[in-house]
């Protein structure tokens, strides 16, 4: 589970539009989050809260061996109210960690929000062990920002000396490419990090498996609606000079990108397929996610080999999302949905612009048609052929009647519950993943109860030293913010 102030320097990343997640270091993110996600230890309860608009607090009091703590600040030049929530209104799934959704593309350099050369300042101290910890944001033009990252360890014992560890790092981001250039004062340690995508795109006739005469093929005007996959490939570089010992690594990930596609297709879901490999140390290494069953389950698998010694690791991995809606009987006959057009309009807000109300109702029908069951084939219209359409059904001289009970007829309960998903978030995310070589395995469970969010866990070796399987950690978390 996300922390709380990894959360804030998530909002304010988005508010500055900033893709904090478009980096090299996190392009083995949606393995990691399902494979190898943390394990609580312990009991850890933290309380956070916004003290002011542009500062925050938050204070953790854990129990493992010892009674031990932390308290940091973080503040911000920018206003984070447009992403800021509480605990209260938050939906549970900004701080699950889990499979990642690629956007697109970035936003244009030129937005008014990246503009403003903002900051962030962030402190943590430990008790009691005194450590120190702390981080500097810097933008300095809507592509470049500078990062500083600080560790100060206390002097423990007459042996030991208080260390300081600074690491800078400079990062340049377009709308294909990133960079990042690293210095850590620990050993001279020099890096560079890059991460360049290819998005692919797929012409309708390819994409779409009905062809309907009545429909014109639609033209999609944004970039955001052409691409319906996207590549990306990147390698990092290391050298530390104190000890004269280089390291390297290199990674590409295939993901789809079902929100931009320009039909949704029963045969087409979310997926994402990894390879890395370290040449330094014989590694290798593929990944596959893939959601499935109406986006509720993810499924994921790992392969591990090393070229030196011959190890191999298989890994399986899995994610049930539970949801407040409730499924029906698909036998059910579907009910006609009856509406007036005072109740149709009553669904939109007083700045939409007065069309008729069964328009509106259709331009309804047409959004959920881009958001329907995977398990359908349906054919998408975009959002500018949609509104011709409308309005060719709303000319004067025609029967209205025709359009009070829309096309939401002969659709299945598969778009009720689509419904339901919107206005429902996840209130329970549950993972599992056991390695076959290793024989161990992993449990989490991650909830929301009432305003507190809950993250529990443990991990099981399945081989054991006895009789029978020995676990190895457990904990369970509570987080609050205001």
């Amino acid at each position: 589970m996300i922390s709380y102030m990894d959360l804030v320097q998530q909002c304010f990343y988005l508010s500055t539009d900033w893709r904090w997640d478009n980096t090299y270091e996190r392009i083995l993110e949606t393995p990691r989050n399902l494979l190898q996600f943390p394990i609580p230890n312990g009991v850890k309860i933290t309380v956070s809260s916004r003290n002011t608009e542009n500062n925050y607090s938050s204070i953790n009091i854990s129990q493992v061996d010892r009674l031990e703590g932390s308290l940091s600040y973080l503040t911000s030049s920018a206003n984070l109210d447009e992403y800021y929530q509480s605990s209260r209104t938050l939906p549970i799934s900004r701080v699950l960690h889990g499979y990642r959704e690629i956007l697109s593309q970035l936003s244009s350099p030129g937005d008014s929000k990246r503009s403003s050369k903002p900051f962030l300042l962030y402190g943590k101290m430990y008790f009691p062990s005194q450590f120190l910890e702390g981080m500097l944001i810097k933008r300095f033009s809507p592509n470049y920002q500078l990062i500083v990252k600080f560790v100060n360890t206390p002097k423990l014992n007459k042996l030991t000396q208080p260390t300081s560890i600074f690491t800078f790092y400079l990062q340049r981001q377009t709308e294909n490419c990133a960079h990042d250039f690293i210095y850590s004062t620990r050993e001279d340690l020099f890096g560079f990090r890059c991460l360049y995508h290819l998005d692919f795109l797929a012409s309708n006739s390819q994409i779409n498996p009905m062809k309907k005469s009545d429909l014109t093929t639609p033209k999609p005007k944004s970039k955001s609606i052409q691409h319906p996959s996207k590549l990306s490939a990147g390698c990092e570089l290391w050298y530390a000079a104190g000890n004269v010992s280089p390291g390297m690594s290199v990674a590409a990930r295939y993901t789809t990108l079902l929100h931009s596609l320009p039909y949704a297709i029963s045969s087409i879901h979310p997926l994402t397929f990894t390879i890395a490999a370290n040449p330094l140390l014989g590694t290798f290494e593929s990944t596959y996610a893939i959601k499935s069953d109406a986006l509720f389950k993810v499924l994921s698998s790992k392969y591990q080999f090393n070229m030196y010694s011959y190890d191999s690791d298989l890994i399986f991995g899995a994610q049930i999302l539970r949801s407040k809606l409730t499924f029906k009987n698909k036998n059910e006959p579907v009910q006609r949905i009856e509406e007036t057009p005072e109740k149709t309009l009553q669904k939109y807000s007083s700045s939409t612009k007065p069309f008729h109300p069964y328009q509106l109702d259709q331009q309804h029908i047409i959004h959920k048609l881009s958001h329907i069951s995977q398990h359908n084939i349906v054919y998408k219209v975009s959002d500018e052929e949609g509104v011709e359409n409308t309005s060719e059904a709303a000319r004067p001289g025609q029967s209205t009647k025709s359009h009070q009970n829309p096309p939401l007829t002969s659709f299945s309960n598969d778009m009720k519950i689509v419904e339901q998903e919107e206005k429902e978030e996840y209130i329970s995310s549950l993972k599992v993943s056991g390695s076959i070589t290793k024989q161990n395995l992993r449990v989490a469970w991650e909830g929301k109860f009432y305003e507190w969010f809950v993250s529990s866990g443990a991990s099981i070796d399945m081989k054991g030293i006895g009789s029978g399987p020995r676990v190895l950690k457990y904990g369970i978390e509570f987080a609050y913010n205001s």
